[in-house]
Formats: C-alpha cells, structure tokens, sequence
C-alpha cells in the first residue's frame, strides 16, 4: 500500500472505513462461499469412489466441515449484508433484538459449558426509524461484547425491552468482568479495545455513531467483576389515535 492509500484511509470518517471494509468482505464472502463448494464437491465425488473405506471416511469429515464453514460465511454475511446501504425507515424494534439474539445464539451455545444464562423480558412493539443493518450491528456489538465478559467466568445476559413515554428502552446487562471505572469514558473512542489482537477498537463507537444518528443515545454503567449495564433510549413511532367521547345517556 502506497502513502497516498495510507493517507486516504486515515482521513476516512469511521463510517466511511467500515463501507470499505465491507464492500471488502462481501467480495470475499463471494469468493470464498465458492471455494468451499468446490472442496466439498470434489470430496463428496470422491467418496463415491472406489477408494480405500477410510479415505471414504476422511471425505466425509471434509465435506462437513466445508458445510460448516459455509454456515459460518452465511452467518457473518447476514450481519454486514445491507449496511453500506443507506436506507432509513420504521422497524419494530424488538424484531431487531430478536434477529441479533438468532445472530449470536451460536456464540451462546459454545459457551453453554461455563453457565451463560440468557434472559429476555421483551414488552415492546414500538417502532423506531432506522436503517436496519446499521441497528443490528449496533446491538451486535454490545451483546458480543457481554458475551466475551462471561467467556471464562459465566454468568447471564439480560435483555429488557420496554417503552416509557414516546421512548424505547433496550437495557443489555451481563454479569461478567466489568469495566474499570477510568475507561468507562474510553469505551467509545475509536481504536480503543480491552480484547488485544481480537479487537478492532470500532465497536461501541459505531454503536453509539449508529443509535445518536437516529435521535438516541447509549449509556453504561460498570461495576468491576460484577457485570456491566449498556442502557439504549430511542425515540418510537408516535401512532395517531382517535379520542371517542365517553358515551352519553340521553
């Protein structure tokens, strides 16, 4: 990469850098997807072969795991499908929440081992107007985020989904490590990450770009080894209703 790449990329806004990337990826998804077609057609046509039982056998594991990784690519390209796309409009939102938990159940059920316990209480059917993708990866990254503070320790993942007034409330809570009380303020800065190599340091700051530019806001609350409160408010279809009068006796 030449110094003028390098310098485009640094001048890019956070949102900009993403649309890049996942542009990027879907190219690769493409690619990819078609690559393990291949192995798997190429094992599944050899175990149909006159070949040796236990070669038949090591075909079939690499065909499953050609399907597996095909799942796998199907998965991430249903989480950045449609976010470059800049498409505003009124979604309900727990049908957001929902596809997110479908999303990351795979995540949970690998964990199952070391106790993580998820629990829902959705109340809400309000409507709120934003671009679907962007609002789910949104979510994502919060609930990823819970999900890796309970990996070693267990615990629950909380969701509360609720209205108050013309806003929506969505609290994500976990019971995991916590947040050290002098980078609360950190968590949202771009390039900031607790994961090392794993992290990108873009996450909750998408997230939070993702919800204010919808007319909400994002709090957190962290008590250290106890677990963490990601609180999101955004503001709901207000429906017209008609007002009858009470009925009168004549």
């Amino acid at each position: 990469m030449d110094s003028n790449s390098k310098k485009s990329i640094a001048n890019m806004s956070t949102e900009e850098y993403l649309n890049a990337i996942i542009d990027l990826s879907e190219e690769i998804v493409h690619d990819f997807k078609n690559t393990l077609a291949t192995i798997s057609g190429i094992s599944q046509l050899t175990s149909y072969q006159q070949v040796p039982n236990e070669v038949k056998e090591n075909m079939e594991l690499i065909k499953e795991a050609a399907l597996e990784g095909r799942e796998q690519i199907d998965r991430f390209y249903q989480f950045i499908r449609g976010y470059n796309v800049d498409i505003y409009r009124y979604e309900a939102f727990s049908n957001i929440v929902f596809t997110c938990l479908d999303l990351i159940n795979h995540k949970i059920s690998k964990l199952e081992g070391e106790g993580i316990i998820l629990s829902l209480n959705i109340l809400s059917m309000s409507e709120v107007y934003c671009n679907e993708y962007k609002m789910r990866q949104a979510i994502l990254n919060i609930l990823i985020n819970a999900i890796d503070a309970m990996e070693e320790t267990g615990g629950v993942l909380e969701l509360n989904l609720f209205d108050k007034s013309d806003t929506i409330i969505l609290e994500i809570m976990d019971t995991g490590i916590g947040i050290p009380e002098e980078n609360l303020d950190k968590i949202f800065e771009a390039n900031y990450t607790t994961k090392g190599k794993k992290g990108t340091g873009l996450g909750l700051k998408v997230s939070r770009t993702v919800i204010e530019k919808c007319g909400g806001r994002i709090d957190v609350k962290s008590n250290l080894g106890k677990g963490t409160i990601f609180t999101i408010y955004l503001p709901i279809k207000i429906v017209e209703r008609w007002i009858y009068p009470d009925i009168i006796n004549w």
